[in-house]
């Protein structure tokens, strides 16, 4: 699913996506976003976690594989977390 599935992006949108819709109505949408890294660990460390990825040390290798433990702290809050108790 891309930015361009959500209703709220696209009113063309084949794809129901009412919670996210309202999600984005309630608040802000962005259109214009700017990696990171050139790798993605690092980038998927900060969307989800809204933490700059260079303030974890163990990501300043690059990529971590399937078998690599986990490097998020589980204590902190995520992006899941937040659109989870919004629905």
């Amino acid at each position: 699913m891309g930015y361009g599935d959500l209703g709220s992006y696209n009113a063309n949108s084949r794809i129901p996506t009412p919670h996210m819709d309202s999600i984005a109505s309630q608040g802000m949408r962005f259109t214009d976003a700017h990696s990171p890294s050139a790798v993605c660990t690092p980038t998927r460390y900060a969307l989800l976690m809204g933490r700059y990825a260079w303030r974890l040390p163990s990501l300043t290798a690059g990529v971590t594989n399937g078998y690599s433990p986990l490097i998020a702290d589980t204590n902190r809050t995520t992006i899941a977390d937040i659109m989870t108790e919004a629905g």
